[in-house]
Formats: structure tokens, sequence, C-alpha cells
């Protein structure tokens, strides 16, 4: 139980602070002399961060009832006084009462009316105790010169670890329907015997799929008052971003695994299927966008004529989400590259970049008034002819030039910049022409999706770079010229290796 609060952590509740009509009624009663006429906050975990719930003005003694008619979720809370300084309560009782001061929240809590309470606030407190007196022989340790002393304040911390855990097994034995066990439970990691090779060392490897294996056997999936106990999201957040490997199948195929433990359906399946689509749609790591494709395919969006599983979101925000991995679904990493097949400035030559020679093609969308293109174009540039030619490199640059100044500009920035690598567009007069009649160039010349790139490759913003391989399969996206040259010598060993 925390004594500061941090405000940034206090944000007006949207879906996570929700409450129905089934939620159960609680009178939560809190007493804290020195608080008369303030308002008191009532704030509710959902993962690991905390919303506002309710308020309270506090009456002339400091005496605070939290009672909303659409009662409240289960799960760990907060009473936040001015200062801010706050406690937590867990809530999971039809009626709590709990007592406090000013002076020092946490440390003077009384609880008046709350097993749950009761057997978590004397777990917290044994924690610091023992806490308390292991710091104390560690700092003798640091002092200690002598080996055997050492040893002997080693095995006082052992059993002092042997007492913290005997004292969770038993309270989790003696309460096993209450919220303050489950937490405690979810807090403990499972103890799982040492693997070893055959000549005595251990397997590293072999520990850790062990250990991924149980991570989870602690925490009941199912349960979903958990989303509302931070322990539960710390948990979380350490499973997909630290224990399981960063690559996108990895991820995928585990938080398959991992969600297809919940019932499919409560808070936890809710918390989970939201929280790993956030975390890989929002994320600066190259390649990690085929997560948020593999999440919407496979829980937001229709498929083969079925409504997806996520039905607790407005429909305007689902079909703006499908929108998205739609077009993102055709090129992630390991996917082959959509057929582009532009013009040349004369606009009488066509050039599909499956056709180039090279092993590893550069594509460059960008837009001759885009002042961030002006600038990092020729900053390729002097990679390209400096490196990447020698790499087998081509860079097949596609330039926005779909009216008459557009082309000028656009002509007149690959002579200013000596850019002689593969320049091509959609033009002004093939722009126009195909408006009027796109047969014209249809299936001869080019396809619907080379005249629409903008939406084949999801240019939404320029300039957009993506590099391909010699299966022209995609390998890297957004990537400074430096970064392709190191990446294709990385390819070129990997490949070597093979």
């Amino acid at each position: 139980m925390r004594k500061h609060f941090s405000a940034l952590l206090l944000t007006i509740a949207g879906l996570s602070g929700t409450l129905t009509a089934q939620d159960p009624v609680r009178d939560i009663e809190v007493t804290i002399p020195g608080t008369g006429k303030d308002t008191i906050y009532l704030a509710n975990y959902y993962g690991n961060k905390l919303y506002y719930a309710d308020t309270c003005v506090a009456d002339a003694k400091g005496k605070i009832v939290f009672k909303n008619p659409k009662g409240y979720k289960a799960g760990v809370y907060a009473v936040v006084i001015p200062g801010p300084k706050y406690f937590e309560v867990i809530v999971n009782e039809p009626v709590i009462k709990l007592a406090s001061d000013t002076v020092d929240l946490v440390g003077n809590l009384v609880v008046k009316a709350s097993k749950e309470n009761q057997v978590f606030l004397d777990y917290i407190r044994f924690l610091n105790a023992k806490k308390k007196e292991s710091d104390a022989i560690r700092v003798q340790m640091d002092a200690q010169k002598d080996p055997l002393a050492k040893n002997g304040m080693r095995a006082q911390l052992e059993e002092m670890d042997k007492a913290v855990k005997k004292y969770q097994t038993d309270l989790i034995a003696a309460n096993p329907d209450l919220l303050a066990a489950a937490l405690v439970r979810m807090s403990m990691t499972p103890e799982l015997p040492e693997i070893r090779k055959p000549d005595g060392s251990l397997d590293s490897a072999a520990q850790y799929y062990q250990y991924r294996a149980h991570y989870w056997d602690n925490v009941d999936l199912k349960d979903e008052r958990i989303v509302r106990v931070p322990v539960f999201a710390n948990k979380f957040d350490e499973y997909i971003s630290r224990t399981i490997p960063q690559f996108p199948d990895t991820i995928n195929v585990l938080a398959d695994e991992l969600i297809g433990r919940t019932d499919g359906k409560n808070d936890v399946f809710k918390f989970m299927v939201n929280s790993i689509t956030h975390k890989y749609e929002t994320s600066d790591i190259m390649g990690m966008d085929a997560v948020f494709v593999h999440m919407g395919q496979t829980y937001y969006c229709p498929k083969n004529g079925k409504p997806g599983r996520v039905d607790w979101m407005p429909q305007d925000k689902l079909d703006k989400l499908c929108e998205r991995v739609q077009k993102q679904a055709p090129i992630v990493l390991g996917k082959k590259a959509p057929y582009l097949s532009l013009t040349d400035t004369t606009e009488e030559k066509w050039i599909n970049f499956y056709d180039l020679p090279q092993e590893y093609v550069v594509i460059i969308f960008w837009d001759p008034h885009c002042g961030h293109c002006k600038k990092e174009l020729p900053e390729i540039a002097k990679v390209y002819k400096e490196k990447m030619k020698a790499l087998d490199i081509e860079v097949y640059c596609v330039a926005k030039a779909v009216d008459a100044t557009l082309m000028k500009d656009w002509k007149a920035f690959i002579r200013e910049h000596d850019l002689n690598w593969v320049n091509v567009g959609l033009t002004h007069h093939v722009y126009e022409d195909a408006k009027k009649d796109p047969r014209k160039y249809i299936p001869k010349l080019t396809t619907i999706e080379s005249l629409n790139y903008s939406e084949t490759y999801d240019v939404y913003a320029t300039p957009k770079v993506f590099l391909v391989d010699g299966e022209r399969k995609f390998r890297g996206k957004q990537l400074s010229a430096d970064q392709i040259v190191d990446l294709v010598e990385q390819l070129r060993k990997r490949k070597a290796k093979e």
C-alpha cells in the first residue's frame, strides 16, 4: 500500500472505469480526522493505472462514505485525500469500514470491518517487517570480512525467505476465496526444479522454456477481478514485453495461447486483447505491425462471414481499425511486395521493380512538395552512390507527380540532386488519362493497384521507405540509408550461414 500518489495516474475513466448495473452494491466507509469538508476521491485500478471512480465530501468528523447505486467492481482501489496522498483498499465485500489519519495514512490504517483488508494489511505489515530485518542483515554482510560470519547471515536470509513463503502459502490455504489471497498468490513465482545438461551444467534454454510454461501457474485467468489488481498487469507486461522473445511470429503464437486460457469473453480476455493490440499498433520497433495485423484479423475483424470476437468497441472505431488492418496486412515484413509498375519522367517507359536485376530494392514513396522528403532523399542518394550500388542495391523511387507543377518540380529535383537511380511516378498525363479510362494502361502496362499505390502500400505520409529482397519480400521499413546498408549486410551474412 503506497503513501504518495501521482496525479498523472488519475485520469478520467473511460472503458476501464465504467460500472454496469450488474456490479455489486458496496458500502465503503472511511474515517480520516482532519479531512472535514474535503473532497475525497475513490480511484479504481484497471491494469496498473488508476482512474477516478467516485467522489465524496467528508463530514465535519472526516467520515467518508462511498456508495454508488450502480455498484463497484471487485478489485484494488485507492482512497485519495488532498496532498494528494492515498492508501489502497481491496473492494470485494458488501461493507468495508476503515479508519486512519492524515499524519500516516498507511501506517495508522485500522480495519474496522473487512476480512479482505485485514488479511492483506497484516500481510503487508509482515512483509515490511521482514524487509526491514533483511535490509539490516545485508548492511551487516557488506561490512563483514569474516566468511563464516557472512555464511551465517546468508543462512538467516534464507530462513527469512522461507518464513515469507510459509506465510504466503498459509494465507492462501486459509482464505481460498479471498481476492487478497489471489493477489498474494499472483505475486509468488512458481518454484521449479533446476534442469541440467548431461555434463552437469545448467541448461539455460530448458530453464527458460520451463519458466515460460509455468509463468501463469499462480494466476486464475478466468477470474475477471484480476484486471483491477495491479500485480496482474505488471506480470502481464513482463510476460508480453520481456519474457516472450520479441519476434512477431512468436508473439502471435504465445499471445493466442495466453488469450485462449481466458474464458474468451470476460474482462481478462478484453484486457489482454486490447493491451496487446494497442502495444503493437503503436510500437516503434520495425516489423511489430505484423502483431497488430494478426490481432485485428484474429479478434476484431469479420472473417469467413462471421463477426469478430470484439463486441465492446463502437462500430465506427471497429470499422476504422479493420480498415487499417486490411491496408497493413499485405505489407508486413515477410510478405511479398505488391506488384508496382509506373512510368519514368518521359511518361513513356514503364518500369516494374520486380524486373530490376539487383538482389535488393529500396522502394521510396515521396512527394516533390514534401519538405521532409526533400531533406531525406539527398542523404539517401549520397549513401546510394557510396555504398548501396556496390552492395547490389537499387532504389525504386516513386514520386507523386499528378499535376503539371509537381511534374516540373519532380524533374528539377532529380536534376539538382543527381538522383541517378530508378525514378518513376504517378505522372500528370497518366493520372488524368487513367481517371477517364484506366483501360488505356491496364492490364497492358500496369495494374489498378500500381496506379492506386498510396492505398496499396498504405502511403499516408511521406517519405515512406521499404526494403525488399531477391524474392521481393519485405525485409525492412522506414529505415535510414545507413540502416538499409547495415540490414542488407546482416541479411547476406545470415544467408551465407544457411
